[in-house]
């Protein structure tokens, strides 16, 4: 309940309050105000609710007008009596009929959830659909989330990339896995990777290392390089599974055969220092050839330093310096040295 919170305010929020519960609609209505502003009394929107809504019922057009747009706030629910949910029904209907998009979507919101009335999924469809051809962005939405939910794959994964890239919503990486996870189940190779990707190095509220291995292993099984590429990564650094320099190069070599940048630089590096194999500078140059020639700089690097520095058989000036210039051209702080060091 309100309460006075001065001596002057108590007078006179008494004086509203004793006519309010007399019965007159002006009183509830101001009263209603006081509780709302907190003026004269403690503020409180479940009390401005309860007097509005009794002010509605009276005909009072302005305790209306305030107890409607302080429900489309998400305010003034907290109180036992579910005569609000009920009257906010019927206030949104009224101008749902007449062609109001804010109040379709919200009749629509309250079907979906059942209240103020019967829950009635098709109903709640009819009002989104109403409202969504008038271009209301979250009655779009509703109908996404309602054809994901029926199994729609391609619905899933879009609303999958809506919440995990913020577009046009607030990003929401819970939100995200969940479509995720749908699109997932149904062999969505790219849902497993990025549901995979999320779980292993998403907010903690959202990890789970086991899980993302899971869904990594089955994307990379469908063939995604991706997939392969973060397994590798994952063996290498010893995330959600045992390190191992062998296991890294295995799904490595997996991706840089689909045609991975990253994981063809990873497994020439291994080749080239003789890690977890024995040194090849060949082979190294073979893999990291095919990254560089996809515009990886690392690579490119790399490649000029074989060409230059290499063994004998391998020594070329002319592809070093193509190289190297490659690389320094996108920034590659060490190619440009090499190229200043060569050119002095």
């Amino acid at each position: 309940m309100a309460r006075p919170t001065t001596n002057a305010g108590n007078t006179q929020a008494e004086l509203v309050r004793n006519r309010a519960k007399e019965g007159s609609a002006e009183a509830q209505f101001n009263y209603g105000r006081f509780c709302y502003e907190g003026r004269l009394v403690d503020q409180d929107h479940d009390q401005a609710a309860s007097w509005w809504l009794a002010a509605s019922k009276q005909g009072h057009v302005q305790a209306r007008t305030r107890l409607g747009h302080l429900l489309r706030r998400g305010l003034g629910f907290e109180i036992e009596d579910d005569d609000i949910a009920r009257w906010w029904f019927e206030y949104e209907r009224s101008f749902a009929e007449a062609g109001d998009a804010e109040a379709q979507l919200n009749l629509g919101n309250m079907y979906a959830a059942g209240r103020g009335v019967n829950r009635d999924d098709a109903e709640a469809e009819r009002w989104w659909r109403q409202a969504a051809a008038q271009g209301d962005a979250e009655a779009t939405l509703q109908l996404k989330r309602r054809s994901g939910e029926t199994g729609d794959l391609r619905v899933q994964w879009e609303l999958a990339l809506t919440y995990l890239e913020g577009r046009g919503v607030p990003q929401d990486e819970s939100e995200a896995a969940r479509w995720l996870g749908l699109a997932a189940l149904q062999d969505h190779a790219e849902a497993q990777f990025r549901l995979g990707q999320l779980l292993m190095r998403g907010p903690a509220g959202v990890r789970d290392s086991v899980k993302a291995v899971q869904w990594l292993l089955r994307a990379a099984e469908q063939g995604s390089r991706e997939a392969s590429r973060e397994l590798g990564d994952l063996f290498r650094e010893g995330l959600g599974v045992d390190a191992s320099e062998s296991e890294a190069k295995r799904w490595w070599r997996k991706a840089a055969e689909l045609g991975d940048a990253s994981a063809q630089y990873n497994v020439g590096m291994m080749n080239l220092d003789g890690r977890g194999v024995a040194a090849d500078p060949a082979a190294a140059l073979e893999w990291l050839l095919k990254a560089a020639g996809q515009g990886h700089s690392d690579a490119q690097f790399q490649v000029g330093r074989i060409y230059k520095d290499g063994p004998s058989e391998l020594r070329n000036p002319a592809e070093a310096e193509k190289w190297l210039e490659r690389a320094a051209e996108q920034g590659h702080c060490e190619a440009q040295q090499e190229l200043g060091w060569w050119a002095g």
